[in-house]
Parts: structure tokens; C-alpha cells; sequence
């Protein structure tokens, strides 16, 4: 490379050593600047060494050859070099490597370069000249000539030789290199022309004539590699027919300074102007370029209609989405024909609602290519208006959404399967739900009669395990449908304000058994706070976690309390069981999660996530603290009410006796054998007079051919092959001639069905019901009769 590089640069430089300026010995012209420059900046920092050795060699000979001594070439050879590793450092350190002339701030950055350099490169190359070569002319003029020499050499030299190098970084398309090559040698002609046309007048302004047009096709249609290469040549030119005083530079009657000058300054405004431009030029078709590669990555389509004209332009991707030619301008009634006739009213009368004030549009609409097939496009469009507020052009972007079309018509499909879906396993749910609680009912009817029995010890025991069985599974089966609930959003909370003990009083009735068959304490923190919830809900929360302290509690006792907390209740439930550890902290929330022992406990997991998916509903915080072995608190935040109205009850309401007997007589529909087997043997070891049948028919029959008068009616909801409950108790009512006392039962636990059912004024039990809630039904039925009769009286 050192090699080549000392060639190259001796020739130019012994070529400009003939063109010395005789008054201070300092060449007009120095192309040789630009080759090392051009060299060092294509090929980058790494051939920096390389050039400096071939430059060195290079200056010194040829000065050597010439008239110059030793010391004049050293002097020469290190500015000569150092102008080109400073020009090349500049632009590597500013503008990177590879350098390219495609952008504006590149091509002044080179010009920018070329000044510094020179300028420094000057100072030594005077300074050489002023020790070792005696010259008549001052130091300034001296630096001037070799400030102005090298910066041309630079200027016109060293895009020719960047634009070499980019070529064979990326050579352009044969279409691109033809008609380069012919806008070169048409440059080249003309060229010529100017060496042989004399100075004259008119032959300047032929000259700006030719030349200008040339220089704006090739900036305008090709890399700016060519305009570096045109820019060359014209160079060329001038310095030729300068010097040699031919052409239209060649005005004898001037001094040589003057046609130097004048020489100077016309190829630097030509290489100036003719780079920039072409940079400019660039720039755009890159810009162009990036915006078609968006449009096409987004199948975006751009266009532009001109209203009076008739006339709608698109961009060019519009082959690929449309299936039209770019190139062809349409009216507006061919782009009406390819529009869905569907969709043809709602275009045209979107363009007729844009207004001056305001002029954005936007639609979907269906398109049908020529070759067939229908694309879903949006347009967003901006109607410009004339001075009599018609429109007079219409701008803007049309993206192809066929793709989100068919995807939102597939997410649709999945919705509508998603919910048939979720209503058929609701349906399943309480389908399920219905047949489960029939045998469950079944076996608590018959674990109830058992009870009474006079049993051994190990038999009562058995018993006993039989009924703790069945609670544990009705809780899980009741836990089940609650989280389903909960998925479906068909939990709706009807918020209050009560009582915080109303509250507690409840569930400790509920929880008084089970806490002392488990040998622990129970104790309830009695409080007169008034607090915002749905009462059945937050109930729930609190029986879950009661639940659960007990399931997880060996000993000791558990705490039910609450506590102000700013504008907040915090109701709190403490145990002394096992603990939590700090890993299943953060999992005991989640469906069917159970710790270390929890299935050898019972349960299935779902008593906290119910919790705290009630608590989402309710917007009540729920929050855990645990140490393991010592004991769990969960904690409840619920709203502080406002109210002062609401009624404390100052004691519990007194239990009423399991054992007061039910006087009257009772007339049971029930078509599950099962469950009727076991009602007809729990009421009459409990010692109630009762009628029990399997249709609404064969009651009916009862009532009115053997003139049977029951005290309360005791139906269930789902009867086979007749209407529900509600019906067949309406048609007994009739038969009977009274409204007479009613409890329905049922399996279904939906609300649409226990609030029909409670809007007939009629009682009802939820499967599977335990013998003491079914005779406190019957009681309640009866003390309801006794009230209507001493109020008749």
C-alpha cells in the first residue's frame, strides 16, 4: 500500500511542482494533497501509516528532483502528511468510518476538515520554505498560497477518491452505472468543448448553461459518488485551461495571479454547490426510502387526491396491498368501483361531514382488488378546503387491517364459545350441584336419625364421624359452587351498615359445637362499631376463616375481635394452631392450595381464596401474619359506617331449644326415593305427624279425595314430570281454600331461583339441610300460624 501510495502521490506532485508560482516558489495547485487525503479517509485509521511512510518518500523525492534541498523536502514531507492525518483524524473522529458524501453535514464536515488541516499544514510548509528556500515573497502570502493549493487539491481531489471506495463497498445497479457513465462522458464533452471555446463572453454563460443542468441530473438521479467523479473532472478543466491559458480560463490580458484566484474560487463554489446538492438529494431519496420500507412494514398506503382535478396519486407499495400500478393516477369514479357497495354510502358521506374547523376523517371500509379478494382498510385522511369551504384536497394514510379484521371476527367467535361455554358449566354446576345434594341430603337425614338411638359407645362415635363427614363434604361442595360464583362475576354485593356484632352473635351459634368437640376456646370480643359491607358476604369471609382456625388449631383457643383503624373496622381472627411458614405465605390465597398437613386436616383448599376473592369484591383489604407454632392472625379491613341509628343488640338472642317439639301435621312432596325414605323415617322418630308423597298428583289426590288438612306444606323445588314447587303448592293452596304455611326445598342454589322463590312468600331450605334447620323450619311455620290466628281473634 506504501507503495502505491508513493506512486500516486509522486506523480501529482511532480505535475504541480511545474506549476510553480514563480514569485515565492509555492505550486498553484496541489492535487497531490488530495489523493493521500481521499486515500487515508476511504480506507480508514488502519491504512494511516501506510500513507504517511508513501507520502513522506513521495514529497522528498519529488522535491529532491526538483530544486529543493534536504532540509525544504523534510519540512515539506511532514506537512504534507500531517495534512493528511489530520484531515482524515477530523473526519474519522466526527463523522466515523466508512465516509460517504450522502449527507450534508459529512460534505461540510470534509470542507471543514480541509480548511483546519491546510491551515496547520501551512504554518510548517512556511516555515520550511522561509529556513531552507529562499523566496522573494512574504511569509503570509507564502501560507496563503499553500493554505489555498492544498485546500483545492483536497476539495476536488478527495471526493474522487471517496466516492472510488464507496463504489467498491457497494457497487450501484447496472441501471444506476449506465447512465452514470453516460452523464460522465456527456460532463466529459462538454468539458472539452470549454478547452477549445475562446474567452468570451458568451462562452461563460454556455459554460453555467451546460455545466449546471449536467451537475443537477447527475446530483439529482445518482450517488453522489458521481457528482464527486463530475466535480473531478470539471476541476481538471479549469486547472488546464488556467494554467495553460486556453479556454474560457485562459484570459492572457489577466495576470496569473488573478486567473489562479479566479480558478480557485470557481471550483470551489462548483464542488461546494455540486456536492451539497447531490448530499441534499441523498438525503431525500434515503428518506424515501426508510418512509416506503414503514409504509410497506406497516401496510400502510399514502395518497393524495386532488379534488378539482380529479385526480388520486398513491404511494408506491400500493401494488402489493391494492394490486394497482403506483404509477397510475385513478378518478375518482374507478377508485368508487373497486369500494364495497356496502361500504360506498358511509365513505362518501364521511368526506361530506369534514369541515374547515374540522378536517380529520377516518373510516374502515372494504376493498376489492382487480384480481379479486376483499382487503379491510382504515383511511385517516385531512380535507383541505378552498376559499368557498369545498373541499380541494384530501391527504392521508390508508393501512391495511384485514388481518386485525379477521383476528377481532375470531376473537368474537371465541367470545361468544367462551361464554356458551361459561353459561353450560354454570348450567353443569347447578345441574351437579342439584344431584350432589340429594344423596347428601339423604345421608344427613339418616345420620340425624340415628342420633336419637340409644347406641354404644363405639356405634355413637361412628355416628358422630359419619356426621362430621358430611358437613366437611357439604362445606366442600359449597365452597366449589362459591368459587364459581366468583369466576362468573355473578356475585353482586348488597352493601349496609349493621352491626359488627350482629355479626358475631351469628356465627357463634355456629361455631360453639365444633369448637368444643375440638377441646379449644372459644372467644368472641363483643363491639358496639358500625360498619359498610354486604352482610352475607363479610359473614362468609369470617365463617371461612373460623373454619379454618379450628382446622389448624390443636390447642388453645381462637380469637374473634375487631379494632379501630382509622376510618376503617379491622376485624381480626386470632388461633394458637400450627403456624404458617414464611414460603406459604405468599401461595395460601390460591385455589386448592392446602400446607405441609392440610389434606390429612380436610378441607380442600378453598376457604382463603374465597376469602380473598370476597374481599376483592367487597374492596375490603384482607392481610395474614403468621409465626409458625405459636399461631395465625387474619385480619379484615371493612369501612367505618356513618350511621347511629343502627340497632346494637346489647346480649345475645337466646337459642331456642332443639327439643320443642313440632304439634302439627305436615304434607312433604319429594320425588327422590332416597331423600324421601330418609324424611319419612327422621319425622317420625322425631314425632311429627307427616303425609310424605313423590308427585304434586298424588297430593292433590290427598287433599281432595280423602279431605287431608296439613298444618304446613313441605315441597321440593324440581319435581319430575310436573311444574316446580312454587306451582304445585299454588294449586294445593287453591284446592285447600287457604294460603296455607309452606317450606320448599331445593338443590338449587341460583339466585334467580331462591328469590323467585322467596317473592311466593314461601320459606326455603337449601340442600343439604340438617334435621334441627328442617324443624326449626316447621316451627317457624307453625308459630307463623298461631300469630295469624290470635291476630284474627
Amino acid at each position: 500500500m506504501s507503495v502505491g501510495v508513493a506512486l500516486a502521490y509522486f506523480l501529482t506532485a511532480r505535475l504541480s511542482l511545474t506549476l510553480l508560482e514563480p514569485a515565492d516558489g509555492v505550486a498553484v495547485f496541489w492535487p497531490a494533497a488530495g489523493v493521500a487525503s481521499g486515500i487515508l479517509i476511504a480506507l480508514g485509521p488502519a491504512a494511516q501509516w501506510p500513507v504517511v511512510v508513501g507520502v513522506v518518500a513521495a514529497t522528498i523525492a519529488a522535491n529532491l528532483l526538483g530544486d529543493r534541498n534536504i532540509g525544504s523536502s523534510v519540512f515539506s514531507a511532514v506537512a504534507n502528511a500531517g495534512d493528511a492525518v489530520i484531515v482524515a483524524g477530523l473526519i474519522h473522529r466526527f463523522c466515523g468510518s466508512p465516509f460517504n458524501l450522502n449527507e450534508l453535514r459529512r460534505v461540510l464536515a470534509l470542507f471543514a476538515a480541509a480548511a483546519v488541516s491546510t491551515s496547520l499544514s501551512g504554518i510548517m510548509g512556511t516555515v520550511g520554505f522561509v529556513l531552507f528556500h529562499g523566496s522573494a515573497a512574504s511569509p503570509p502570502v507564502i501560507w496563503f498560497h499553500w493554505f489555498s493549493s492544498d485546500a483545492i487539491g483536497i476539495i476536488a481531489v478527495a471526493p474522487f477518491a471517496i466516492g472510488l471506495a464507496s463504489f467498491a463497498r457497494n457497487l450501484p445497479p447496472r441501471r444506476e452505472i449506465a447512465e452514470g457513465i453516460l452523464a460522465l462522458a456527456v460532463m466529459c464533452l462538454v468539458c472539452a468543448l470549454l478547452v477549445f471555446l475562446p474567452n468570451e463572453t458568451w462562452t461563460a454563460a454556455l459554460a453555467i448553461g451546460a455545466v449546471c443542468p449536467l451537475l443537477l441530473w447527475i446530483a439529482a438521479r445518482l450517488r453522489p459518488a458521481f457528482t464527486a467523479l463530475a466535480t473531478f473532472i470539471i476541476a481538471i478543466t479549469i486547472v488546464w485551461t488556467t494554467i495553460f491559458a486556453i479556454g474560457i480560463f485562459g484570459d492572457l490580458h489577466l495576470p496569473i495571479e488573478e486567473r489562479v484566484l479566479g480558478a480557485q474560487a470557481t471550483i470551489l463554489a462548483i464542488t461546494l454547490g455540486a456536492l451539497v446538492l447531490a448530499a441534499l438529494f441523498s438525503e431525500r431519496r434515503l428518506h424515501e426510502t426508510r418512509l416506503q420500507d414503514a409504509l410497506r412494514a406497516g401496510r400502510v398506503i399514502a395518497f393524495d387526491w386532488d379534488v378539482p382535478a380529479d385526480e388520486i396519486r398513491f404511494s408506491q407499495n400500493a401494488t402489493g396491498i391494492l394490486g394497482l400500478n403506483p404509477q397510475k393516477v385513478l378518478h375518482e369514479a374507478e377508485w368508487r368501483q373497486h369500494i364495497h357497495p356496502e361500504d360506498q354510502p358511509r365513505l362518501v358521506s364521511c368526506l361530506e361531514g369534514a369541515r374547515p374547523d374540522q378536517p380529520s376523517t377516518s373510516i374502515a371500509f372494504r376493498y376489492r382488488r382487480p384480481g379479486g379478494g376483499d382487503v379491510w382498510l382504515e383511511k385517516i385522511a385531512i380535507v383541505q378546503f378552498d376559499s368557498a369551504g369545498k373541499p380541494a384536497r384530501v391527504n392521508g394514510l390508508m393501512t391495511d387491517i384485514t388481518e386485525r379484521k379477521h383476528l377481532d371476527e375470531e376473537l368474537s367467535l371465541a367470545w361468544k364459545a367462551a361464554e356458551s361455554a361459561d353459561r353450560a358449566k354454570s348450567s353443569f354446576l347447578a345441574a351437579a350441584s342439584h344431584d350432589l345434594r340429594q344423596p347428601l341430603q339423604a345421608l344427613k337425614l339418616l345420620q340425624a336419625t340415628l342420633v336419637p338411638h340409644r347406641l354404644s359407645g363405639e356405634a355413637r362415635k361412628l355416628v358422630a364421624g359419619i356426621g362430621r363427614s358430611l358437613e366437611t363434604m357439604t362445606s366442600i361442595l359449597s365452597s366449589l359452587l362459591d368459587v364459581n360464583k366468583l369466576e362468573s362475576g355473578n356475585l353482586h354485593p348488597s352493601v349496609s351498615e349493621f352491626s359488627v356484632s350482629d355479626i358475631f352473635e351469628s356465627l357463634a351459634g355456629d361455631f360453639v359445637g365444633p369448637v368444643q368437640e375440638a377441646g379449644l376456646g372459644l372467644c368472641i370480643v363483643r363491639s358496639g362499631l358500625i360498619i359498610r359491607s354486604d352482610r352475607s358476604m363479610l359473614a362468609e369471609m369470617i365463617r371461612n376463616l373460623l373454619s379454618n382456625a379450628v382446622r389448624y388449631t390443636d390447642r388453645g383457643r381462637i380469637l374473634l375481635g375487631c379494632r379501630r383503624a382509622g376510618d376503617n373496622v379491622r376485624i381480626e381472627v386470632w388461633d394458637s394452631g400450627v403456624g404458617i411458614t414464611e414460603d406459604q405465605l405468599p401461595h395460601i390465597f390460591r385455589e386448592y392450595y392446602q400446607g405441609t398437613d392440610g389434606a390429612e386436616r380436610g378441607g380442600f383448599g378453598l376457604g382463603l381464596a374465597i376469602v380473598k376473592r370476597l374481599g376483592e369484591v367487597l374492596n375490603h383489604r384482607v392481610e395474614v401474619s403468621s409465626v409458625p407454632g405459636k399461631g395465625t392472625g387474619v385480619f379484615i379491613e371493612v369501612p367505618r359506617g356513618g350511621s347511629s341509628s343502627v340497632k346494637v343488640p346489647e346480649t345475645a338472642p337466646p337459642a331456642r331449644p332443639h327439643n320443642e317439639a313440632f304439634l302439627g301435621s305436615v304434607l312433604a312432596i319429594e320425588d327422590e326415593a332416597s331423600v324421601r325414605s330418609a324424611l319419612g323415617r327422621l319425622l317420625k322418630k322425631r314425632g311429627v305427624d307427616a303425609t310424605i308423597v313423590a308427585t304434586a298428583t298424588e297430593a292433590l289426590t290427598l287433599v281432595k279425595e280423602q279431605r287431608l288438612r296439613p298444618d304446613v306444606l313441605l315441597c321440593d323445588y324440581n319435581l319430575r314430570g310436573s311444574g316446580n314447587g312454587i306451582e304445585t303448592i299454588r294449586h294445593l293452596r287453591a284446592v285447600l281454600g287457604e294460603n296455607v304455611p309452606a317450606v320448599v326445598m331445593t338443590g338449587d342454589i341460583r339466585s334467580q331461583t331462591t328469590l323467585s322463590i322467596s317473592a311466593q312468600g314461601v320459606s326455603v331450605l337449601i340442600k343439604p339441610f340438617s334435621a334441627d334447620e328442617l324443624l326449626e323450619a316447621l316451627r317457624g311455620q307453625e308459630r307463623r300460624v298461631t300469630a295469624v290466628n290470635v291476630s284474627s281473634h
